[in-house]
């Protein structure tokens, strides 16, 4: 029998609405299924951010204000959301956001531990520094850690779908776009969410790290490429000038000697070999206090040295780390000024530091540290500021070695071989930067211990048995120095202070420092960057120089050496009469008459801190120009441009 019309239209009907039905129960079923994968993304957020923020506070000491703990929640809650949007799949987004988030989070606790400052943008172009930290499988497995969100990303993303590149596109033009608008939208942040440019570590626990990046890599992308323009830096250089001539500013060279110290720069002009030696963690132990130091690691020769010249002191930029920045202030002469380090992404012109200076008055220039070569890029800095010739790891027979440290006697021993098989007639700058002393001061069989701490940390036991070596390592060296060149200029100090726990650990304990970068003062901040300067100028003996911020010293050493640079680069960073000024990042100590006092770089400073802020305004203005910039104010010493 065959269907009639009717019956066929009403099966067709039939079918149409059990096809109708299944859609909605697909739909429905998508829908709850959404939902569902939605709220594990909330839910996977929320466990993440509060885990990390438990594991800041327990594991690294670090206190954190959960009054804003939406908006670090809402910035891991972003970071998901963009992985999922790059591999569309719920469960590799949560594995990428995962690993992120959680490395991000560990590594920003980290510094804030060891360096006091949270990551920066320009964290990101030293993170190749990471290679240099280790050998072996060990540096591979931490670059494998460094680099693990990234190799995930590019695994998990799927790059055959057009989705993907639409969602890569998209993100790039956004990108383009928060690069133009950089500075609005900086301005709307800060706004909005606060800064200080002095407590970082405040800014880091009021935003939340996602944030905090985000907000300030908005503030480096609006000053990158934006230099100075000729008519500021030509104002900020005459005011400079002007102040400096109006003070009649003496470097401070009461020598302890018995030769008048003008007559002998006068005497041996440039002919006189200038040797720094920069000593890696290299400070006065003893000012922690017997408690934590019952028994003096300095041999009494060093004290008796250093007591000769009045206990004078380096003011360092920087403590606990880089190292690079005090290098900076020493060949260069102008503070760092900036939470970065100069020599990886501020340092990018030619200038006539300190070793191109001594070059032009006929010295030959040896810089020289047994690490590897590119760590924090000194084989392009130390060219750009003048240096012929530079001595890294490869040069360096590593066998006397604690874990890769070269001990001090045989780096000094080398160095000094190697000048002395060098056939050539001119003075010598030899610019030496020690290794042993480095974090985590390591023990070896061949080192036994010396000395004992007085309380419980293993760091301090380690440093002291260096500072023990190190100290008597300096003092042979310095014998035999008197000895065969009993002339040379000799400028020895300690890069920085050492770090001896997280959040200043035993420094913290023994002095008393808060917590709370906003409660520092003055006396505790120059407490941090205080280290050992001991200047012996020839026969004349150790020199009284006081307290000396490390970029005055390239001037102190071009007078001592009876080199006339006046006008020269080196003069434009005289303080102001009266006062010493230390920058430190988003801050500076004015040291004057009524002691240290902490400025920070906002409204909130005191009266007495307009003055050093003046300086510093127009100081910054230089360096810009000078390292990074046009160069007008070079120009404008050497002729090329006129005063306005």
């Amino acid at each position: 029998m065959r269907s009639g019309p009717t019956t066929i239209e009403a099966s067709n009907t039939a079918t149409s609405a059990r096809s109708a039905d299944d859609a909605r129960d697909r739909t429905g079923s998508g829908a709850v299924h959404l939902a569902r994968q939605f709220l594990l993304i909330l839910a996977f957020a929320l466990i993440t951010t509060w885990l990390c923020r438990f594991a800041v506070e327990w594991l690294f000491d670090i206190r954190l204000n959960h009054r804003f703990w939406l908006r670090d929640y809402l910035g891991n809650l972003a970071i998901t959301l963009l992985c999922l949007a790059l591999t569309q799949r719920v469960s590799s987004a949560l594995l990428l956001a995962g690993v992120t988030v959680v490395g991000f989070q560990m590594a920003n606790a980290g510094k804030l531990a060891v360096l006091g400052t949270p990551v920066s943008p320009d964290d990101f172009l030293n993170v190749q520094n990471l290679f240099y930290l280790t050998d072996g499988w060990k540096r591979i497995v931490l670059m494998l850690i460094a680099a693990l969100p990234l190799i995930l990303a590019i695994l998990l993303t799927p790059f055959r779908r057009p989705r993907t590149w639409g969602v890569l596109i998209t993100l790039c033009v956004v990108v383009l776009l928060v690069k133009h608008f950089s500075e609005p939208l900086r301005v709307a942040l800060d706004t909005r969410f606060g800064n200080s440019v002095w407590n970082q570590p405040e800014n880091f626990r009021q935003r939340g790290l996602a944030l905090h990046i985000a907000q300030e890599s908005l503030r480096t992308a609006a000053k990158v490429g934006k230099h100075p323009d000729r008519q500021t830096v030509l104002s900020a250089t005459l005011a400079l000038e002007s102040a400096a001539a109006a003070t009649g500013e003496q470097l401070p060279t009461e020598s302890t000697g018995t030769k008048d110290t003008a007559d002998a720069a006068g005497k041996t002009g440039a002919k006189r070999n200038v040797h720094v030696i920069v000593l890696e963690s290299f400070y006065d132990p003893l000012t922690l206090g017997t408690d934590w130091v019952p028994e003096d690691p300095f041999p009494k020769e060093f004290r008796e040295l250093w007591n000769a010249t009045g206990n004078s002191v380096a003011l360092s930029p920087v403590f606990g780390g880089y190292t690079a920045n005090a290098e900076f202030e020493t060949l260069c002469g102008f503070p760092v000024t900036e939470n970065a380090v100069f020599f990886e992404g501020w340092l990018r012109r030619s200038v006539p530091c300190l070793p191109a200076v001594l070059a032009d008055a006929g010295y030959r220039s040896l810089a020289s540290h047994p690490n590897v070569p590119g760590f924090w890029n000194r084989t392009h800095a130390y060219h750009l500021v003048g240096f012929e010739e530079y001595l890294s790891k490869d040069h360096f027979d590593l066998e006397d070695s604690i874990q890769g440290l070269l001990l001090d006697h045989s780096y000094f021993d080398q160095v000094y071989d190697k000048l002395t098989a060098q056939q050539d007639d001119r003075p010598v700058f030899n610019y030496m930067l020690t290794y042993h002393g480095h974090l985590p001061y390591p023990s070896s069989p061949n080192y036994p211990d010396q000395v004992n701490a007085g309380g419980d940390s293993s760091l301090l036991q380690g440093y002291l048995n260096h500072l023990w070596y190190k100290s008597r390592d300096l003092m042979n060296r310095l014998d035999t120095l008197k000895r065969e060149d009993p002339d040379a200029l000799i400028v020895i100090f300690g890069d920085h202070l050492p770090f001896l726990g997280q959040n200043y650990g035993v420094h913290a304990q023994a002095k008393g420092l808060p917590k709370d970068r906003a409660d520092f003062t003055g006396d505790m901040l120059e407490y941090l960057v205080t280290t050992p300067l001991i200047i012996i100028d020839g026969s004349n003996g150790p020199l009284n120089v006081g307290k000396q911020p490390l970029y005055r010293l390239p001037a102190l050493i071009l007078s001592l050496l009876g080199i006339d640079d006046t006008g020269g680069m080196l003069e434009w960073s005289r303080n102001p009469d009266g006062t010493l000024i230390r920058p430190v990042y988003g801050m500076h100590i004015s040291i004057g008459k009524n002691g240290a006092i902490a400025c920070p770089d906002d409204s909130t400073a005191a009266d007495e801190c307009q003055i050093s802020a003046d300086w510093l305004q127009r100081t910054r203005t230089l360096i810009s120009d000078l390292f990074s910039g046009k160069q007008f104010s070079l120009q404008r010493r050497e002729g090329i441009i006129p005063d306005s």
